[in-house]
């Protein structure tokens, strides 16, 4: 019986050192939030959609980022 806790602990600690896993870069391997011109703001709304558009404003914002506003409301 101490061997099944002792087994469930270590399971419970290993899945609990993954869940943290999650990447501050744009859908997963773009750039980090804080390297696009947009931000954080519009990280959090759209840095994780597989929307073509998205993705599409993603690549216009870095290159003309005056139009963060309009692309990313």
């Amino acid at each position: 019986m101490k061997t099944f806790f002792v087994a469930a602990s270590l399971a419970l600690a290993a899945s609990a050192a993954h869940a943290n896993d999650e990447s501050d870069h744009w859908f997963n391997d773009g750039l980090a939030w804080y390297q696009h011109p947009c931000g954080m703001q519009a990280f959090v709304k759209y840095g994780k959609s597989d929307a073509p558009d998205v993705r599409r404003n993603y690549y216009i914002t870095q290159q003309h980022p005056d139009m963060c506003a309009k692309l990313f409301p």
